[in-house]
């Protein structure tokens, strides 16, 4: 089975390159052979330089929302004890996907307006095979974002009209992507990472919580 992960990194533009660029460089193309080089991108990405520019600039800057949302996410959860950065590349590829409102390409991707569990239940349980994989993947992304981006939201609809609250939700997505990550037929690195999402999620939801109060909201 194919499982196409998304990856915010894959869509860093070549005017993200130039603004780190200058940044670093003071406009000098010294820097451009790293780009080819995975480590290298990877070590430039962690600079905490790049990560001030984007929250201290005064003005709208010349960069992609895959390099913005990279980023954030990264040095979040570093700050949080998350240490992989194809977790960081994963999560903030999702959030690019469903802040853009873009139609998620993947199979099995559920409707951006879901916002309820039961919702996901009715619709997993009468999938099978790699459809109900898919399902998986897609209410675990969905609930990553409700839970680390409207965490006010679901507080706020728990409290009024008794629906489940941030915990249920959690453990809803950690469920769904243990799931996933143990159908049969994905590739090691799929496994791998999907667990790894299930076992972070607590870490990673706070992580979110923590760069959406200073950053986005």
């Amino acid at each position: 089975m194919m499982h196409r992960t998304v990856s915010a990194r894959a869509g860093i533009t070549p005017a993200d390159v130039a603004f780190m660029e200058g940044l670093l460089a003071n406009g000098s193309p010294g820097l451009a052979s790293l780009w080819e080089d995975p480590q290298a991108l990877e070590a430039i990405l962690d600079l905490k330089e790049i990560h001030k520019a984007l929250l201290e600039s005064p003005v709208a800057l010349p960069v992609s929302p895959s390099l913005y949302f990279y980023v954030l996410v990264r040095h979040a959860f570093l700050d949080g004890g998350i240490d992989p950065p194809e977790i960081a590349d994963y999560v903030a590829g999702v959030l690019v996907g469903k802040l853009s409102h873009r139609p998620d390409p993947r199979s099995g991707a559920m409707p951006g307006w879901i916002t309820h569990a039961v919702d996901f239940v009715s619709v997993i349980q009468s999938a099978q095979g790699v459809l109900r994989f898919h399902l998986e993947v897609a209410a675990g992304d969905q609930f990553l974002v409700l839970t680390g981006l409207y965490p006010d939201f679901l507080d706020h609809r728990s409290g009024r009209y008794g629906a489940p609250g941030i915990d249920f939700y959690e453990s809803f997505a950690r469920n769904a992507y243990r799931r996933a990550a143990g159908h049969p037929g994905i590739s090691p690195a799929s496994r791998q990472l999907l667990g790894l999402l299930s076992e972070t999620f607590p870490l990673a939801r706070l992580s979110l919580n923590r760069m959406t109060d200073r950053c986005l909201f």
